[in-house]
């Protein structure tokens, strides 16, 4: 599953790439690149596998997206937040560990060519988890998230991307069964496609 999960990675970063001459002819300036300053809000949606201690997550997650891009050539940096709605749990009939939200605040920088930008990014992130093994445990995490993705200005002032992110957050305490604490660590890789409007 993890291995389709990168090979949907790829064969979509690659498609977006493509696709991106016929989409955008008309969108590139005089010197050779799209114009990417300025403030974005979007949209998005994707999927995620993860580990929360020695316990197998995944699932599916959307959400929104918004931040600021500031130019010089080709070189492009930014500050960018988003929000998702999680799905990425496990469920088994003894034990089970959800993230229900998952929150960034991120700075991103990259090189555009043409009407792309392939940028990294690196910030801080926040999930709301859940562990229930006869006792329940609700538990605000804070750890760190990097990544990077490919966007695409698909027509003047539309942005499609396809992004990886990872996030790693410390070990937490939750209850096990017996009530005494259990330290879980929590990690996941998300792949999202999203889509943003650029005023």
């Amino acid at each position: 599953m993890r291995r389709q999960f990168v090979r949907l990675a790829l064969v979509a970063s690659v498609a977006l790439a493509g696709a991106a001459p016929s989409l955008a002819g008309n969108l590139i300036a005089t010197d050779g690149v799209a114009n990417w300053q300025g403030a974005y809000v979007g949209i998005h949606g994707g999927a995620g596998l993860g580990t929360a201690g020695t316990l197998s997550t995944g699932g599916t997650l959307y959400g929104a997206h918004g931040g600021i891009n500031m130019q010089s050539n080709q070189l492009i940096a930014g500050l960018e937040a988003d929000y998702d709605q999680s799905d990425i749990k496990n469920l088994s009939s003894t034990e089970s560990f959800k993230q229900s939200w998952m929150a960034t605040g991120r700075g991103r920088g990259g090189i555009a060519f043409g009407n792309n930008l392939a940028y990294g990014t690196l910030g801080v992130a926040m999930t709301d988890t859940n562990y229930t093994n006869v006792n329940s445990t609700n538990l605000l995490k804070f750890g760190a998230v990097y990544g990077g993705g490919l966007e695409t200005m698909a027509m003047p002032n539309v942005v499609l991307r396809g992004e990886f992110l990872h996030y790693e957050f410390g070990p937490g305490s939750y209850l096990d069964s017996l009530g005494a604490t259990k330290s879980l660590d929590t990690k996941s890789n998300v792949f999202r496609f999203g889509i943003a409007y650029k005023f």
